[in-house]
């Protein structure tokens, strides 16, 4: 079985970084939430001239508590595409995707996706035109956690 941990990812208005998993900034428009380490296996390994083996790429960071994802990270740009909701493609940093791809999380931004293609279609518009206020209403009485 073949096992790619990361490989597309969206650039939309709003990338998640690692300043939103330290939280050194905060979405305006949680739409889920993650708290797993920011983590990034080897990259490569190689050699210094006096024969030390150096392991380049490994990242481990823990956010100090959970942070919210936003809801402008799980939908194309404005005029780009106009129906897609992508709860995993998540416009996010490499850094920020460590900590993003969780299960747990691609399950609650996958619900928090849903609701919106509802508002979407229940308003007739597109994803990007779904009223923030409205969507959060709609996540809260379907039990979604957006704060910490």
């Amino acid at each position: 079985m073949i096992y790619i941990r990361e490989a597309r990812r969206m650039v939309t208005d709003y990338v998640m970084t690692q300043h939103d998993c330290e939280g050194k900034r905060s979405a305006p428009d949680p739409v889920g939430l993650g708290s797993f380490g920011m983590d990034s296996h080897v990259v490569q390994h190689f050699a210094t001239e006096r024969g030390f083996a150096i392991s380049d790429g490994v990242i481990w960071r823990v956010p100090p508590k959970p942070y919210g994802i936003s809801y402008r990270s799980i939908i194309p740009r404005q005029g780009e595409c106009e129906n897609l909701l992508s709860p995993v493609c998540v416009s996010a940093t490499h850094v920020a995707h460590g900590s993003i791809r969780m299960e747990p999380v691609f399950m609650a931004l996958g619900q928090s996706a849903a609701t919106a293609a509802g508002v979407a279609l229940d308003r007739n518009t597109n994803v990007q035109a779904v009223a923030y206020p409205l969507l959060r209403e709609r996540l809260l009485a379907g039990k979604q956690v957006l704060q910490p």
